[in-house]
């Protein structure tokens, strides 16, 4: 799924060798990126407002889902 610009978001974070889990929460994406994978495709990152830590962080499209607000 691509994101936009102001969607609410939740993320999470992974540990270094892959295993999910390391730290979660939602955010608001500020920021989208296009980037080259050197012979690979392109990938998109997202820069979100990270709500539980009041900071900025990039990630990539499968460590955030959409967040429905009601």
């Amino acid at each position: 799924m691509n994101f936009k610009i102001s969607d609410y978001v939740v993320w999470h974070e992974e540990y270094d060798d892959g295993i999910a889990g390391k730290d979660w929460g939602d955010g608001i994406v500020i920021e989208k990126r296009d980037h080259d994978a050197f012979g690979h495709g392109k990938y998109i990152m997202y820069k979100v407002y990270r709500n539980k830590q009041k900071d900025l962080c990039w990630f990539e499209n499968r460590q955030l889902k959409l967040k429905e607000i009601k």
